[in-house]
């Protein structure tokens, strides 16, 4: 009777948990209106439409992490040409959507700035984006967060002190240019150089 009743146990906790994950994630993208599309191996397709507060911006960067059930994107926001002092109109991403098992768990906003670039990490456990200004001189803002708490786990930006990039942002910059310690010298004076080193 024992033997019986774990087994049942043990079925039901199964069942649970795979009516709690849900149907994996077979593809995930934009269209040309800017709408997310998720599909998942039940055949259905999960679509997210732009906020009002996008004002005519859409969705982009679509991505699935490793784990096959967590899809993120980032949302465009349609700047004026006044908030974007320029004579013409543009789209900035400000914020970071994370989806999971048929709904949206989290959204991180850019605390400043612009979102240039973001990547999972821990197999879709975190996530890190990198900030920059839409015009301007470059910016090597990056943060890290806990995608299940929606907690910040780490935030780095280049200054006279710390310069190295810290392994989980390294994935953000692999296409930027990023300064030498003699060009960081001329931005913060204050900078240990290959010829001034830090006390």
């Amino acid at each position: 009777m024992r033997k019986l009743l774990a087994v049942f146990c043990l079925v039901s906790a199964c069942s649970l948990t795979l009516a709690a994950t849900g149907p994996a994630v077979t593809n995930a993208y934009a269209d040309s209106k800017g709408w997310v599309h998720i599909i998942t191996s039940d055949g259905r397709d999960h679509t997210i439409k732009p906020e009002k507060w996008q004002a005519g911006g859409g969705f982009k960067d679509v991505d699935v992490a490793p784990d096959g059930r967590t899809v993120g994107w980032l949302a465009d926001q349609m700047l004026t040409p006044l908030e974007g002092a320029t004579n013409y109109s543009y789209a900035v991403a400000l914020e970071l959507y994370i989806w999971r098992d048929g709904r949206v768990i989290r959204r991180f906003p850019a605390s400043a700035f612009a979102i240039q670039d973001w990547t999972f990490l821990k197999h879709g456990n975190e996530v890190a984006f990198h900030v920059a200004p839409p015009h301007g001189r470059e910016s090597y803002d990056c943060s890290l967060f806990d995608v299940n708490t929606g907690k910040e786990l780490a935030s780095w930006a280049i200054d006279r002190k710390d310069y190295i990039v810290p392994a989980w942002a390294k994935p953000l910059l692999v296409n930027e240019s990023l300064p030498g310690p003699d060009e960081i010298s001329n931005w913060f004076p204050d900078a240990p150089t290959p010829t001034k080193k830090a006390p």
